[in-house]
This record gives structure tokens, C-alpha cells and sequence, in this order.
């Protein structure tokens, strides 16, 4: 009996350059900066050591329809998940469609007009069907499934036994189109709130520290310090799945070009905080930082105002701050907007174990404060 061909075809690949440049550069023009092949090559060019990627692109004849950005990863347990019951459970080999180093939409684009659910569908499929393919160099128990994005997608996750873990939200703040300088966001906080961002700059300023951009020679004279750096905050982080390289930000820059902004925070010609923004579109994604604990100036602060900076600078219509330290992002405006995080172990029983501890847990909420004065 001849077997029904089937509705999908993939093309995979452990280097983005193996797969179809035009099919795979088609899909992702329109998506965001973590699916584009800039970011993408500079994480594999610096690739953290627990990290191996993977990519696809599915086909529906001829026409690739959907291009998929997945990870094999080696979880482990507490530094990687905020929640104790599951971090017993996933301490080992993971496969992750999305990005660990990153946030929003970064595993699957579908292309406008295809079939959403189908895609969905299939791109669940495959991770099942490369769990066993990777079973060889190790047995791989667990799949993540990072950020879907609407209630359609949700479906096809919860149709395939995946269950949707508590992750904390990407803060955002939406930037009105006339602010076209940081005084004049500066100009719409409320006093008690322009108090506090102007002391924070006044206090960097009386410590000794210049405020600039670095460019990609300079961040190679850095390399070093900036994995020091960026390692003082990953160490502190509550959750840790990877750790990134001094040399990964070089490459950013490198490969971003203008669409990557690294400031640094710099006093007596030492290199002492520095942040990433990255354009991603309309948008500006506040990316990874590093800075030295040991420093009594506010320079996670600083660094949170240079990300505002740059995205007024773009002309941004939104600013995405990511996971962390809701609370100061909060008071500079920033709310909680979407994220998810969705968990599949192989065994049946210790996916419903999964499921339960999941269904009793929930994440803290952001405080709400009073940021932007009432005109009127």
C-alpha cells in the first residue's frame, strides 16, 4: 500500500549557511532581529558551550512556508528555570524550538497566507521526530517551546501534551512619536519619577563617568572585561540557561552593524558597564548588559536610560526591556507585556508531574506605579 505523502517537507541543518539563503532570508525579512540571519550567525560564531543549534525551513511543495531556529541544550536545573519542582526534572539535555538568548518571536515564522495550525502542527512533529534523530549523543527527555505567539498557536502546543510554564513578562514601553530627545520624555514623567532618572545621571556624572558608544575595534580591545562584566550579572541571575561570551558581543556588532548600539560606562579610561539595544524593526530591544557590582554609581540604572536613549534616536515606537528587574523597569514605565514558556517531557507520567507542579505555581506580579504625569 503506497503510504499518503506527506503534507510537509524539511530541510534541517546545524549552520544557518547550509540552508537556503533567499528561502530563509524571504521568511525572516519581516520578523523580528532574533530570527534574521545578523543576530543569528554572531550566536553561532560565539556560541555559549552548553548551546548547539539547529534550523529548518518546511516545505509545502516547492514553497518553503515556515523557517524554524531551534537549540539543543544542556539545562541545568535551578540556574536554568525559576521554579524549584521543575528544575528537578529537566536536569539534562533540552531541545528548544526558539532561543535561549533571546526573547519574542524567535522559533517559528510562518509566511502570510500559509496555514498557521498546520505549520504549528508540523513544526511540534519535528521536534519529536529530532529528539530521537539527537538520541545518539544523548538522550534528550525534554522540549521548550519559547514564546508562542496568540491563542491559535497555544492550541497545537496544548493538542501535543506541551504545558505552559509561569515566565516572567518582557517589559515594554510604548514611546510617544513626538519625543524626539530624552528631555522630552524626561518632560512627561511625573515629578517624584524625573526626579529620580535625573539624579541617577547626576550621580554617574559626579562619580566620574562618560557615557558613549563603543564601537566593534574598541569592543575587541574590551573583549576580556566585557566577559567579566556580563559575567558579574549572569552569576547573580536567578535564571541562567546560558552563558554568553565577551566575544559574542563583538560579533553583534560586527554583523549588526547600525542596527546594534553597545554604550559603555567609563571612568579614568576603564571600561566599568556597558548595555546592548538592538533594532528589531519599529521596535528597540533592550538586550543583555554587564557592569561592575562593586561600584556604588547606579550604573544598571544608567545603563536602563541609554536603552531609552537609543530607541528615541531610532525613532522607535516601542522599547522591549526583557525578563529581569521588573520593578526599576517599571519605574521608568515599562509594563508587563506577553511571554511564554512551554515544557514537554517525553514520559507521559512525568509530563502530567510536569503539568501539576506547573498548575500550582504562579509568577509574582509587577507593582504598578504612577510614572507619566495626568495632563489635564
Amino acid at each position: 500500500m503506497t503510504k499518503p505523502p506527506r503534507a510537509v517537507q524539511f530541510a534541517l541543518a546545524e549552520r544557518l549557511a547550509h540552508l537556503d539563503r533567499g528561502a530563509w532570508d524571504g521568511l525572516t525579512r519581516e520578523a523580528g532581529v532574533f530570527m534574521q540571519r545578523p543576530f543569528l550567525t554572531a550566536l553561532e560564531a560565539a556560541a555559549p558551550e552548553n548551546v548547539s543549534p539547529r534550523y529548518a525551513l518546511m516545505y509545502r511543495g516547492d514553497e518553503a512556508i515556515a523557517a524554524l531556529q531551534l537549540q539543543l541544550v544542556r539545562v541545568e536545573g535551578r540556574s536554568a528555570l525559576p521554579t524549584t519542582g521543575v528544575a528537578q526534572l529537566v536536569n539534562e539535555r533540552a531541545l528548544v524550538l526558539g532561543n535561549l538568548a533571546a526573547w519574542g518571536e524567535t522559533g517559528l515564522v510562518v509566511k502570510p497566507g500559509a496555514d498557521r495550525a498546520l505549520a504549528w502542527r508540523e513544526a511540534l512533529r519535528l521536534i519529536d521526530r529530532l529528539r530521537r534523530f539527537e538520541k545518539p549523543e544523548g538522550v534528550i527527555n525534554v522540549s521548550f517551546v519559547k514564546d508562542a505567539a496568540c491563542e491559535e498557536d497555544e492550541v497545537a502546543l496544548r493538542q501535543q501534551g506541551y504545558q505552559r510554564a509561569p515566565s516572567g513578562p518582557d517589559m515594554q514601553l510604548d514611546l510617544d512619536p513626538a519625543w524626539g530627545t530624552l528631555d522630552d520624555y524626561l518632560g512627561k514623567l511625573a515629578s517624584k519619577r524625573r526626579r529620580a532618572v535625573k539624579k541617577t545621571l547626576e550621580d554617574l556624572d559626579l562619580a566620574g563617568y562618560r557615557v558613549r558608544r563603543l564601537d566593534a575595534p574598541e569592543l575587541e580591545l574590551h573583549v576580556d572585561r566585557l566577559d567579566a562584566l556580563y559575567g558579574q550579572v549572569w552569576a547573580n541571575a536567578d535564571v541562567r540557561p546560558l552563558r554568553l561570551s565577551g566575544r559574542f558581543f563583538v560579533e553583534l556588532q560586527r554583523r549588526l552593524g547600525d542596527d546594534c548600539v553597545i554604550t559603555g560606562l567609563e571612568r579614568d579610561g576603564r571600561l566599568d558597564g556597558f548595555g546592548v539595544s538592538l533594532r528589531s524593526g519599529g521596535q528597540c530591544v533592550g538586550y543583555y548588559l554587564g557592569y561592575d557590582k562593586s561600584v556604588a554609581a547606579p550604573l544598571y540604572l544608567r545603563l536602563l536610560v541609554s536603552i531609552l536613549e537609543q530607541a528615541i534616536a531610532w525613532r522607535c515606537t516601542r522599547v522591549s526591556m526583557g525578563r529581569t528587574a521588573e520593578e526599576p523597569k517599571a519605574r521608568l514605565g515599562a509594563v508587563p507585556g506577553a511571554s511564554a514558556l512551554w515544557v514537554k517531557h517525553r514520559t507521559p507520567p512525568l509530563n502530567w508531574a510536569v503539568g501539576a507542579i506547573l498548575g500550582s505555581l504562579e509568577m509574582p506580579g509587577v507593582t504598578a506605579h504612577r510614572v507619566f504625569r495626568q495632563d489635564g
